[in-house]
């Protein structure tokens, strides 16, 4: 530990000592501390020994801290050079489909998380031309702009696993600037492969009656990883401003996830008075192989990786709408979040998830802050369930059962905070996530909190939650 430190600082001496303005070299750093006092019940809420990390066992309280710094340097105008170093700390999680992305344990192991090489092509060659050709390379994940984010929950964000993996990834974007009408308008096509080709992911056994074979790897045999992209930056379109992607990708997320395509919209209207009305609009095909309502694709524990593997077509739809209003001195930002998706499965039966959230903040003086929300993880009862006929893996137990109820798939947070000069962030607050609503949080941070038992349920319902008081302390630079 004390020699990775003195890396870390030799390294943030060196940058500072060359950060002038003149030599193209920027730093920029940011680090979140939340540290969670845990309510469970001290007997009926421990899961039981021998569980992944991250689960209440001999603790109740959770921590996390993660710390980044940000290398940018441009030697010309059209030469690009970026690289970001990450350490994290967080006891980690364990993975149930369609409620908890699995998150490795991590005890502040510094790594290079991104860094790649720019060039603008047609800048380098001296051509003045109305669109731009940029190349990039190097270890990076390329993923949706996220027009359609409008909510704080986040709740209609269905393209969260439209994405390369972070891995070594060539990449070529077209850049097109111009005005329409008097008003700018940019528009972006881009093209995205990893380096080894067609050998980015192993093959899967793929056959859809095929239990007992499904989802292992195909010894020597494997596929591509592709993701291309086309971006409307922002274009005025009558009162307001329209940004919109369509993205495809062929086996995105470092799986063998066979096709996946979507699209995102966000118009905006603005109205006199400082007062603005976003709503953003989501679509997305997942073909196999993802969890997308947990945010998850092949977790690296094999009962992760069979549930996983197991899912078919995923269609999802997710709509958000917001009220921004900022006038001196106040600031508020409320939102309403809606998502539904449609999950089929190899040997359980299909099940349909709708979700709702509402929340709100509030900043006086542009300093203090209150805030909070609720999200209903599932508005009707749905079972998922294997199907009648299907004999499933002995492995994993026999036959699965899993009713997501309304009542054990809420959560609700609630927070406030001051703003420390315009760089840091400090918030206390309590939050309260059951089952399908653990994915999705305010100020809190689901990888950072242990995971207990529902109260009243029994291990075998595999019925979880994450709750306490949190402390948080975020600071950029």
């Amino acid at each position: 530990m004390l020699k990775r430190t003195m890396v870390v600082g030799l390294l943030l001496i060196a940058a500072l000592a060359f950060a002038q303005e003149e030599s193209g070299f920027s730093l920029a750093g940011d680090l979140l501390t939340i540290a969670t006092f845990g309510n469970a019940d001290e007997k009926e809420q421990s899961i039981g020994s021998g569980t992944l990390p991250g689960v209440y066992d001999m603790q109740r309280n959770g921590y996390y801290t993660s710390a980044a710094l940000y290398f940018s340097y441009r030697p010309v105008e059209f030469i690009e050079g970026y690289a970001k170093l990450l350490s994290t700390y967080r006891s980690g999680s364990l993975y149930m489909p369609l409620q908890l992305e699995y998150y490795g344990q991590s005890d502040f192991a510094l790594g290079v998380d991104a860094v790649y090489g720019k060039v603008s092509a047609f800048r380098a060659l001296g051509l003045e031309l109305p669109v731009n050709l940029t190349l990039k390379a190097g270890k990076y994940k390329t993923e949706a702009s996220y027009f359609n984010k409008v909510s704080r929950f986040e709740t209609e964000s269905v393209l969260y696993m439209l994405k390369t993996a972070n891995t070594y990834n060539y990449e070529a974007e077209i850049i097109w600037n111009s005005e329409v009408n008097g008003s700018p308008i940019k528009v972006s096509g881009a093209f995205t492969t990893n380096y080894k080709f067609d050998e980015a992911t192993p093959r899967l056994y793929d056959l859809d009656g095929s239990v007992s074979d499904h989802g292992t790897e195909v010894l020597s045999e494997y596929a591509a990883q592709i993701y291309s992209s086309l971006k409307l930056h922002e274009m005025a379109l009558g009162p307001g401003k329209l940004q919109g992607e369509g993205l495809f990708a062929s086996n995105g997320g470092g799986i063998y996830s066979g096709v996946s395509a979507g699209a995102g919209f966000r118009y905006t209207l603005p109205i006199p008075d400082s007062i603005e009305i976003p709503v953003g609009l989501g679509f997305a095909f997942y073909e196999k192989n993802i969890d997308a309502l947990s945010g998850s694709a092949q977790a690296n524990t094999p009962s992760a990786t069979w549930n996983t593997t197991d899912m078919r077509n995923t269609i999802a739809f997710g709509l958000g709408a917001g009220f921004r209003y900022n006038a001196l001195p106040f600031a508020v930002d409320a939102n309403l979040g809606f998502s539904y998706y449609s999950i089929e499965h190899i040997y359980r039966d299909p099940l349909s998830i709708i979700s709702a959230s509402l929340d709100a903040q509030c900043v006086f003086d542009k300093r203090y802050i209150v805030g909070g929300g609720i999200i209903l993880g599932s508005l009707s009862s749905a079972v998922w369930q294997t199907t009648d006929g299907v004999v499933e893996k002995a492995v994993s137990g026999g036959a699965y059962k899993h009713e997501f109820a309304p009542a054990e798939n809420i959560g609700y947070e609630i927070y406030a905070g001051i703003r420390l000069f315009n760089n840091s962030r400090f918030i206390i607050g309590f939050n309260q996530n059951k089952g399908i609503a653990m994915n999705r949080t305010l100020e809190a941070k689901d990888e950072g909190q242990i995971k207990y038992k529902q109260l009243g349920t029994e291990k075998a319902d595999e019925k979880y939650e994450i709750s306490g008081l949190f402390i948080k302390f975020a600071m950029y630079w």
